[in-house]
């Protein structure tokens, strides 16, 4: 369970519009297998990490901006894929 206000608090994100915007992709838009999504992204800079430690960054129970940007990179990177499907089915129409 991610604890939003421990993550805007961690990270210092204090806007209500970054807040907005940090809850969709973490509740929208995060893959249910973000976890080896986001070891892949990271192995990619070589940077190792375990699947748990990507949970207990992203629920606030740790701290790294490495990691968290990397899950915020996965979300948004489905965003993006879920606004062109839409977008491809409103052409349908």
């Amino acid at each position: 369970m991610t604890n939003l206000n421990k993550l805007y608090t961690l990270y210092d994100v204090q806007l209500h519009k970054e807040q907005q915007v940090l809850k969709d992709l973490l509740e929208n838009h995060l893959p249910k297998e973000y976890t080896s999504k986001v070891i892949r992204k990271l192995a990619n800079d070589n940077i190792v990490v375990d699947s748990q430690t990507v949970r207990n960054i992203k629920s606030g129970i740790s701290k790294n901006i490495l990691i968290f940007n990397a899950i915020i990179e996965v979300a948004k990177a489905y965003k993006d894929i879920s606004n062109r499907l839409k977008k491809n089915l409103q052409k349908q129409t």
